[in-house]
């Protein structure tokens, strides 16, 4: 809404401008005239900074949420993979890693905006804590497959639980990956014009 009314108003003015000019070619002997045209030019101006910055934030706003949509959908791969080899795990088996980069810096660099993509941002940090976690499993799963000699077959057993079960830490990871995706997406959506007058952060 901020952006649409920064540019409806900068908008006027230049009309505003332009108007004026026409009707200063007509009338070009009244002093007030040029100091009139001046003002104006230099609302408009001050105007369109804001709304430049707007703009410029909205557009990183909206790479960012594309770059985080693809950086979910290759870690849903990912995880498919790693979870289909912990089903069946054996001696020195290694695993897929979750990679976040976009979610990482979406985050820590304030691509997003703090109130409107609250949800979003709570989301990515619960993405993040589980991926880390999940990520150090799978570390430590891989070292006792690829050293341990004579490992046990109930550790095996419960590998493979884990990788199955509806509350382990992949069902859980996939489960928060798959609501993080849905917030991006929806997020991404167009909105019409009279339904951003919710907010105040950028379009």
């Amino acid at each position: 809404m901020r952006l649409l009314v920064l540019r409806s108003l900068t908008a006027g003015l230049l009309v505003a401008v332009l108007v004026h000019s026409v009707v200063w070619c007509f009338d070009a002997q009244r002093p007030v005239m040029q100091p009139i045209n001046a003002l104006l030019l230099i609302a408009a101006a001050i105007c369109g900074i804001p709304a430049d910055r707007v703009t410029a934030a909205a557009e990183g706003r909206r790479q960012a949420l594309r770059a985080m949509a693809h950086d979910l959908a290759r870690s849903s791969i990912l995880l498919g993979e790693a979870r289909d080899l912990a089903a069946r795990p054996k001696p020195g088996q290694i695993y897929p890693r979750l990679r976040l980069a976009a979610l990482d810096a979406a985050v820590f660099m304030n691509a997003l905006h703090k109130h409107r993509d609250q949800d979003i941002l709570q989301r990515a940090l619960d993405v993040q804590n589980m991926a880390f976690e999940l990520n150090r499993r799978l570390e430590i799963t891989e070292v006792r497959l690829c050293t341990a000699e004579n490992i046990q077959r109930t550790e095996i057993d419960y590998l493979a639980a884990s990788a199955v079960s509806p509350d382990g830490p992949f069902a859980r990871t996939a489960a928060a990956l798959t609501g993080l995706r849905e917030a991006v997406d929806a997020a991404l959506r167009p909105r019409a014009w009279w339904s951003r007058s919710a907010t105040s952060g950028p379009a």
